[in-house]
């Protein structure tokens, strides 16, 4: 019988999983039995989840079998599936870029065939990936709409997933106790439902987490627990991790001799398990080992062997380690020019990173290195020169030294002058800006008390007298009705115009002091305003809300419902869209409202330098607020409009 191309490839790849372990065993068993094309789908896809944790050249080959399956199948979720599986192995190569579109294709299709599985998976994805691009803002907005669907779902497994992330990314934004919180939770589930292999990851990060707290007993027992699992379930990669960090953490505590073998047995089971991006970390590590130990030439072969993999791979982090280490081995080798080359790299690369001590260290090298230049010169020079004009050198040399003494002297009056006078200014442009936000605040509050007035004035005066007014129509039209029918339905189609006129004053009342802020909060107030706003347009809008509190200060309040009125009133002017998202949460230590649609798009620069007196409102409110005012452009078109307020702000 003729073999399909999809048949190949899957035995293929089943031949390079025999024997890694049972559980592939098993999979493999429920394939082959499965006759119905969607389960078939989702046993291969957990197959190929599982082959990817052995076998990373391998993921490739699978998300390809599973894309033919899916398509054969005319199966949506397949698809989504194969984007999953493809994304996480680009992941993992280190490409986030590219992996970035495939997980937010495989989002889209989850959306589509509304499968909230398929979304939090996609979330829980994209979350991970940004982190790893440093840019944990969008990894904690991602991670927290994979919490919140997994929880609805009750799916404890993924939810475990979505925390040790979640713990991951606070972790790299240095809040270690809300890190061990999170990871401490994923732990407890995944020691529940005995999920053994994904157990091991947590104890890495919390070893991490508790490393970063400089609790280090803590940290060797995560790390220890760790790695007998992982040896347990023949997984070399994070067994090869863990003791990567083992070494680390050894070294730290300066127990360079026991952190030797932990490094080379690290890099042992990284190469078995053909992790390349991660062998740049025990690569170093082995390298600040031999340095300390004083056998640098060691030390250096490794990081070159590192650093060329981080070149391959196009790594960011530790790349300014790799500088530091290396520079160090050059030094320790007695070649400063080598060494003031990757000194000079480390500083570019982060300035933050250098400290006092090496800025001392390049210094000394430099000096080092001129000197050594300059050796030969001064020798042969020195050859020549005679009695007399040493004589005369030395007086010049006297003279020179004092002329520049003199004016290091008079330079340094001048910059403590000059510092002086900058610290005054400094005082002067706060005490400046003080007194406009001072001014800001009190426009703003007049503002809102005017508002008040007259929207009480308009509820209780005019709009009162209204009603009265179209009641007394009410009742002589029916009077009349008998007598005069036809003066009768003139004055009741006065009365009907009077009573739209009274709903018009209400809704004016209304918007310039919506009632609803007050009594229900901010999050009911700004799904209201949507409701109201868009029931005349053909707009569609979707409102989430998560983590705020019930009820916060009234500026705040007021402040962030005015800003949702501009940017509404600009989108349903000016956008020209079909859609707009709008959700309201709190991360990392503020209030956030961010608002998104897929409009015509929206210049924020030249708005503000033509003076937009809409824009220049919402930047005067957030600055009140203490706030930031943020937009860019939306994937594949439109506008994201992020409202950043301080937590400190919000307590009522």
């Amino acid at each position: 019988m003729r073999k399909t191309p999809i048949t190949i490839l899957f035995a293929l790849l089943i031949s390079a999983m025999t024997g890694q372990s049972p559980l592939a065993d098993s999979l493999r068993r429920v394939y082959h039995k499965e006759t119905n094309p969607e389960k078939k789908i989702a046993a291969y896809y957990a197959l190929a989840q599982e082959a990817q944790m052995q076998n990373l050249d391998a993921s490739f080959a699978y998300a390809d079998t599973l894309e033919q399956m899916a398509k054969a199948a005319h199966s949506l979720e397949g698809e989504a599936k194969a984007l999953h599986v493809r994304a996480k192995a680009y992941g993992d190569k280190g490409e986030h870029q590219t992996a970035i579109p495939l997980l937010k294709k495989q989002l889209s299709i989850g959306k589509q065939i509304k499968d909230l599985s398929i979304q939090a998976d996609a979330y829980n994805a994209l979350g991970g990936t940004y982190q790893d691009l440093l840019q944990n803002d969008s990894a904690q907005y991602y991670l927290h709409r994979a919490a919140s669907l997994n929880e609805k779902l009750g799916d404890l497994e993924s939810l475990a997933s979505v925390y040790s992330n979640l713990g991951n990314v606070y972790k790299d934004s240095e809040f270690p106790d809300k890190a061990i919180e999170y990871l401490e939770k994923a732990l407890k589930i995944r020691l529940q439902v005995g999920d053994d292999r994904k157990t091991i990851f947590t104890y890495n990060n919390l070893a991490v987490a508790y490393n970063g707290k400089n609790d280090f007993d803590k940290s060797m027992e995560y790390s220890r627990k760790g790695i007998d699992m992982a040896l347990k379930n023949n997984n070399k990669f994070v067994a090869g991790v863990m003791i990567g960090g083992v070494c680390h953490l050894l070294h730290k505590l300066g127990k360079d001799r026991e952190a030797l073998p932990n490094c080379e047995k690290s890099i042992q089971y990284l190469q078995e398990a053909n992790r390349e991006t991660n062998l740049v970390f025990p690569y170093i590590n082995s390298t600040a080992v031999y340095n300390s130990l004083g056998q640098p030439q060691k030390g250096l072969a490794f990081a070159m062997k590192g650093y060329a993999l981080m070149q391959k791979h196009k790594l960011l982090d530790p790349l300014a380690v790799y500088y530091e280490e290396i520079a160090r081995s050059y030094e320790l080798l007695g070649q400063p020019k080598e060494a003031l080359v990757w000194y000079k790299k480390f500083r570019a690369l982060d300035d933050s990173l250098f400290t006092i001590d090496n800025s001392k260290v390049l210094a000394d090298m430099e000096a080092k290195y001129q000197t050594q230049k300059k050796e030969t010169e001064i020798i042969n020079q020195q050859l020549k020169i005679e009695k007399q004009e040493s004589i005369l050198f030395r007086q010049q040399t006297w003279i020179w030294g004092l002329l520049v003494g003199l004016l290091a002297f008079v330079s340094l009056g001048w910059l403590f002058w000059n510092r002086f006078r900058l610290r005054k200014k400094a005082e002067l442009d706060a005490a400046l800006i003080q007194e406009q936000k001072l001014g800001l605040n009190a426009v703003i509050e007049a503002q809102e008390a005017e508002r008040k007035r007259i929207a009480k004035d308009l509820h209780d005066g005019i709009a009162q007298e209204m009603v009265a007014l179209k009641l007394g129509f009410s009742a002589l039209q029916s009077k009349i009705a008998k007598v005069a029918p036809q003066e009768a339905l003139q004055i009741g189609q006065l009365a009907h115009q009077l009573d739209e006129s009274c709903t018009e004053v209400r809704n004016i009342s209304h918007t310039m002091l919506p009632p609803m802020l007050e009594q229900h909060g901010l999050a009911p107030s700004l799904e209201m305003l949507l409701r109201n706003t868009f029931q005349s347009t053909a707009l569609q809008y979707e409102f989430e809300s998560s983590l705020v509190p019930e009820h916060l200060d009234e500026k705040v309040e007021i402040g962030v419902y005015r800003v949702a009125q501009e940017l509404l009133n600009n989108i349903v002017k000016h956008a020209n869209a079909g859609k707009v998202l709008v959700i309201l949460y709190l991360a990392g230590g503020s209030l956030i409202l961010r608002m998104e649609d897929d409009g015509q798009g929206f210049d924020f620069e030249r708005a503000r330098a033509q003076g937009s007196m809409g824009l220049l409102n919402i930047l005067s409110r957030v600055s009140t607020l203490g706030g930031v005012f943020q937009t860019e452009a939306a994937s594949p078109k439109g506008t994201i409009s992020i409202i950043r307020i301080p937590l400190n702000n919000l307590e009522k």
